[in-house]
């Protein structure tokens, strides 16, 4: 919203040490995800450019069924190499927000008493491409079991 746009910034967060090694790690994860979509991606069209004389309808179902995981899985690796990127302009500041700032802290305008808004730099350590801290994250997680 374009109030927690506005809101100041406090002082806080990874150090320019710890978000040059999140960014490596980030980077090593993106390449990482890049191939295994790659493969994911050229398993799906494989399996559907196949030949349709197929002897068994199970074969067949089963083919379907390959495909349809291959597919979940490069969406949710697409998702990923989405948040992963999100991560890495952050720390280019490149974003509106700052890495390692929790968006729902900042949104909201809650800050922890010890932490402030930040989200802990274990935990980006390792989730290093996580926008949001634990606490809202598991609200979030919450909300959408309900």
């Amino acid at each position: 919203s374009p109030e927690s746009a506005r809101r100041e910034i406090p002082r806080g967060g990874p150090t320019e040490a710890e978000k040059v090694e999140l960014r490596s790690k980030l980077l090593s994860q993106r390449s990482e995800l890049g191939r295994s979509s790659k493969d994911l991606a050229d398993e799906a069209l494989k399996s559907s450019g196949q030949d349709f004389k197929v002897d068994h309808m199970a074969d067949f179902g089963s083919d379907n069924f390959e495909q349809e995981i291959s597919l979940s899985l490069l969406e949710e690796e697409t998702e990923l190499l989405h948040e992963i990127d999100t991560a890495i302009r952050k720390i280019d500041g490149q974003e509106e927000l700052p890495y390692g700032l929790c968006e729902e802290c900042h949104a909201s305008g809650w800050e922890d008493e010890e932490r402030g808004p930040w989200i802990p730099t274990g935990r980006l350590d390792f989730v290093p491409y996580v926008r949001l801290c634990v606490q809202h994250q598991e609200q979030q997680e919450g909300d959408a079991a309900q």
